[in-house]
């Protein structure tokens, strides 16, 4: 009897899944029927481009000429790999939101809105740069004017000037100081990217880099100037999201881009050691590539340290050290 009723249960359970097989076939069938009628993705002059184009979002969309492809030695996994919006070549993502960020910051100082000064530090004996013995150090002077990272900075700046002032408060300072404070570039980027993170959940998050740069190309999609792609199946919705570049809308930008680069070829001439100027023109070197060396000397004066390689080698640092700190996880 025991035998009898386990194989009823058992035949049961097999023609129930048997039905639900074909409703889910049928299911499936009738959604591959409906694709063909529904309308497919937005055309580029349907799509409604919004608001100008900051420094960030021209490197983001323009990133075949100014990130270089990932180092032989050292590919990405499948996972954690990133690509040009336009030209679709691979892209090393460490360096694409090290460009971001340094972008942002020399353009900022270009306009007479942050100030940079080098200060004296112990040596931390941590990687990257473990005998490094200054820090660079940032103030702003104004408010910045507006593109993602740069809105990001901003509220940056505000919480450091915040904490500034209740620790003033806290030591019994009867009037806390209002002028905006000097603060380690490490804690400005740490805050910055504090603040992208406040617009994404836990699970969107894919790494200190692919952060920085999802959140450049998420306004970037609000501005018109990339087109998602249309997921309309469930197996769509499983993959990542795609976009295609609003081909029409950037083109107008060539000339930004172009003026851009210049403003970035003559930071670098004017700020930048003898080995940056001769290499100026060159925007996609790797940022890391800073001479290193030269600026890890102990007995250097700091006055003789230049902006623009100080700029590179703590924005590399930085990112290099938000990113370890963290797992590695996600790509574009």
């Amino acid at each position: 009897m025991r035998e009898i009723f386990i194989a009823v249960v058992l035949a049961g359970l097999g023609a129930w899944l048997l039905w639900r097989g074909y409703r889910f076939w049928q299911s499936l069938m009738s959604q591959a029927s409906q694709i063909s009628e529904e309308p497919g993705p937005p055309s580029p002059e349907t799509v409604e481009v919004r608001g100008p184009v900051g420094p960030d979002g021209l490197v983001f969309l323009f990133a075949h000429d100014f990130v270089s492809p990932p180092h032989p030695g050292r590919q990405p996994a499948t996972g954690q790999r990133a690509y040009a919006p336009l030209t679709k070549d691979a892209l090393d993502v460490q360096e694409w939101a090290c460009r971001l960020l340094y972008t942002v910051l020399a353009e900022q100082h270009q306009q007479d809105r942050v100030d940079f000064r080098i200060t004296e530090q112990t040596a931390t004996l941590m990687p990257p740069f473990p005998y490094k013995a200054w820090q660079l150090e940032v103030k702003r002077l104004q408010p910045l004017s507006a593109s993602p990272l740069s809105d990001c900075m901003n509220v940056a700046f505000d919480m450091l000037h915040k904490r500034q002032r209740v620790k003033q408060a806290s030591q019994g300072a009867e009037e806390p100081e209002t002028e905006q404070p000097w603060c380690d570039l490490s804690e400005l980027i740490e805050w910055v990217l504090k603040t992208v993170r406040t617009e994404m959940s836990f699970w969107q998050r894919e790494g200190v880099c692919l952060d920085l740069c999802r959140y450049v190309q998420e306004s970037l999609v609000g501005a018109g100037y990339l087109i998602e792609k249309p997921r309309r199946t469930w197996l769509e919705r499983l993959r990542r999201r795609k976009f295609e570049p609003n081909q029409p809308a950037i083109e107008s930008l060539e000339d930004e881009v172009e003026s851009l680069k210049q403003r970035l070829v003559g930071f670098r001439r004017q700020c930048g050691s003898a080995d940056a100027q001769e290499t100026a023109e060159d925007l996609t070197a790797p940022i890391r590539d800073a001479v290193a060396s030269d600026l890890m000397e102990p007995d250097r004066p700091l006055d003789e340290l230049p902006l623009d390689d100080c700029l590179r080698l703590s924005v590399y640092q930085v990112v290099v050290e938000l990113r370890d700190i963290e797992p590695k996880r996600g790509g574009m």
